[in-house]
Order: C-alpha cells, then sequence, then structure tokens
C-alpha cells in the first residue's frame, strides 16, 4: 500500500514521529507488561459485553469470546515485539478489514483502543523507576495506539470508496438497464403476439412445430425474467410489511425451488423462532435465489442446509452449502450486478438479493457456515415491540 510513492506505513510513521528509540522502548516494556495481560484482556471484554452495541458485533457467544482473547492477546504481544515492517502492518490492517467485514461501527474501534491505552498507562505508571522514564514510555506507547488506529481508519476508508464506486457503478447500471428493458420489452411483446397468432394456424396438430413454439416461449420468458431481476435492482419497489414466521419464509422457498435430485437438504429453523417483520413475496425471491445457487454450487450427492437463529433484535437465516466455496478474489464483489462465479450466470441474482434484503431493514453477507463450502447470512428485524 503507497501513498504518493511511499508506503502508507512510513508515512504514518514519519507522521507521528515514531522511531528506532520507541522500538527499543516498547521492547523493554514487554516483561513489565506481560503478567498484565491476562486481567487487561478479561477488562476488555467485559466492556465489550457490557455495551448492547459493540456486544451485538459477536454473534458466537462465549465460544468466539474466548477466540478472540487468544487473538487480543497475539495483538498485544506484537505491540511490544515488533518488529515495526511492512509485514506488521499487512496483519494489522488484516484486523482492520475483519472489523469491517463485521459491520463494527468505528467508534467501538476506538474506544476499545483507549480502554487497551488506558491500561497500559496505569501498569507503566506503576512499574517505571520514575517518572520521567514513565513519561517517556507512555510517549513511545500512545505513538505506537496512534498508528494502529491510523492504519484501522484507512481499513474504514478503503471499504468507503469502495461502496462509493459501488454506488456509482449501480447508478450508471440504473441508467443502462432502464433503456434496454424500456427497448427489449416492445420486440419481446410481438414475439410473443405473434407466436400466439402462429400457435393457433401453423402449429395445430404438428407436434414438432409445437415442441420449437414451446423452446421460443420459454426463452421469452426468461428474457422478461432476465429484464425484471434488472429493473428489481435499480427501482424502489414498495415494501408491504407483514409480522411473517422465519420457517414460512424458507418453506416458501422451498415450494419453488425444491432440492435436486441426489442433493441433500436440511432446514433447521424452530418454530419457536419470533416473526420477522418484511414483505413475504420479496424476501421468497431472496430465498429462491440462495437455494437456487446453493443446489448449484453443492452438486449431485451434495448437502445444502438452512439454519435459523435468534439474535438480540433479529433473525438470522444461514444457508449453506458443501461445494468448493468462493474464490476470495470476488467475494467482495458478489453482491454487484454482473459479477458471477456461474459459467452461465450473468450475475444478478446477489445483487437483487441484497437490494431486496436492505429494503427490508436487514443485511446479508458472506460468512463461515456449518459446511465447507459458501454460506450466507439473511439477517432480518424482529416486530417492533417483541420482547424475548
Amino acid at each position: 500500500m503507497t501513498q504518493h510513492g511511499e508506503h502508507l506505513f512510513d508515512e504514518i510513521k514519519r507522521y507521528v514521529g515514531f522511531s528506532e528509540t520507541d522500538e527499543a522502548l516498547l521492547r523493554g516494556l514487554r516483561e513489565r507488561v506481560l503478567p498484565h495481560v491476562r486481567p487487561i484482556i478479561d477488562d476488555f471484554y467485559d466492556h465489550i459485553l457490557g455495551h448492547s452495541g459493540a456486544r451485538s458485533a459477536i454473534t458466537g457467544g462465549m465460544p468466539q469470546v474466548e477466540r478472540l482473547k487468544g487473538t487480543l492477546r497475539g495483538w498485544m504481544d506484537g505491540l511490544f515485539t515488533g518488529p515495526w515492517d511492512y509485514e506488521y502492518y499487512d496483519l494489522r490492517a488484516r484486523i482492520g478489514r475483519r472489523h469491517v467485514q463485521i459491520d463494527l461501527p468505528q467508534q467501538y474501534m476506538f474506544t476499545a483502543v483507549n480502554v487497551i491505552r488506558g491500561h497500559l498507562t496505569d501498569v507503566i505508571l506503576d512499574t517505571a523507576p520514575d517518572l520521567q522514564q514513565a513519561r517517556i514510555e507512555l510517549h513511545a506507547v500512545d505513538k505506537l495506539l496512534d498508528m494502529e488506529l491510523a492504519i484501522m481508519l484507512h481499513t474504514y476508508r478503503e471499504d468507503y470508496l469502495l461502496r462509493m464506486q459501488q454506488s456509482e457503478r449501480l447508478a450508471t447500471f440504473g441508467q443502462l438497464v432502464a433503456s434496454i428493458g424500456h427497448e427489449l420489452r416492445n420486440p419481446l411483446g410481438v414475439i410473443e403476439s405473434s407466436l400466439f397468432l402462429l400457435r393457433g394456424r401453423v402449429g395445430a396438430g404438428d407436434e414438432r412445430v409445437t415442441r420449437h413454439f414451446d423452446k421460443i416461449e420459454g426463452q421469452v420468458r426468461v428474457s422478461n425474467r432476465i429484464i425484471s431481476d434488472m429493473l428489481d435492482i435499480v427501482r424502489d419497489r414498495p415494501v408491504v410489511r407483514q409480522n411473517v414466521a422465519p420457517a414460512a419464509l424458507v418453506e416458501s422457498a422451498r415450494e419453488v425451488v425444491p432440492p435436486r435430485d441426489g442433493i441433500r437438504l436440511s432446514v433447521e429453523i424452530g418454530e419457536d423462532l419470533p416473526a420477522v417483520a418484511v414483505d413475504p413475496d420479496q424476501l421468497r425471491q431472496v430465498f429462491v435465489n440462495l437455494l437456487a445457487n446453493a443446489y448449484d454450487a453443492a452438486g449431485t450427492g451434495g448437502e445444502v442446509r438452512v439454519t435459523g437463529r435468534l439474535l438480540k433484535d433479529e433473525v438470522e437465516l444461514l444457508v449453506s452449502d458443501s461445494g468448493p466455496g468462493i474464490d476470495p478474489a470476488i467475494r467482495t464483489r458478489l453482491f454487484e450486478p454482473l459479477v458471477t462465479t456461474k459459467s452461465k450466470g450473468i450475475g444478478l441474482g446477489l445483487p437483487l438479493c441484497k437490494r431486496i434484503v436492505d429494503r427490508n431493514g436487514g443485511t446479508i453477507r458472506v460468512t463461515a457456515g456449518p459446511l465447507p463450502g459458501a454460506a450466507f447470512s439473511v439477517r432480518l428485524p424482529l416486530v417492533p415491540g417483541w420482547e424475548g
């Protein structure tokens, strides 16, 4: 990552004045900080678990908290061991991108670093031989934690710029779709009406002709559906909210796209899950697309699994498959129009899913699932006033 010909990490170091002297001071602090790491980490996660907004980013319960504690322990050790090089920067940037991926608001990232800063300040003041030494060491720690924040903020900026680019592409895509959709509807209408007339005159009693008419009619339907999908991505359809059981949403999609031969489908959604406030017709289309994609990915002999669980103020429905997974190079662009992993796909299904879920006040993202392939998490808002 370079900025004006200079690596961003070098620029950050130069800006805060981080030097070899600071590196030596940090290495010298390691043995004094090490005995305090465990209580610092425990207090850190007590802060998170005690705040509903920050806690919402932790969706895996206490097992996930224990894993995150291990990650934080490694992060803190890295603060005092270095080396503070490009590899260090890349590791910190990956952590920042993970925060972006789980939608951790920036304010919680800021306050989390401040909690660590406060603890380290106490440790240094309590263990330094004199106040002058403590001030020097605290200055080095402040420089490093400011660099950590700068790296993480840069990952949020990367995400912001990416979203802006996607919005611009979507706007351009919308103008193109509106024009193409209008131009194609007319000739397709002519084909449909002409086909109706020809069936009554030319095709009567001739099975071969009838079979070809059926093919033409089928392809006209496919073309109309593609146009409708493109238009649905860019236009705002009104949301008619109803209180719907999560299991009913998935069941209505199963009726449209039942499991294919040789594919095992398991649905593990408790009937006791509270209702969600969504447009059932629109959400059915989402799960139709997700199930169809999962069947394609799993293939004959594969497995597709749909699970549901209650989070704080929303229900999560997870569609996962046993297929080969998603290429990391395309993972971040899956919800952009015309981006697809299928050899015969046109890349409209997932953008349409995202558009619908966004309209209904939910979120959809790629995540890890119980099966080795791809997994899509759809989170939908609970009925207002529900209390568990």
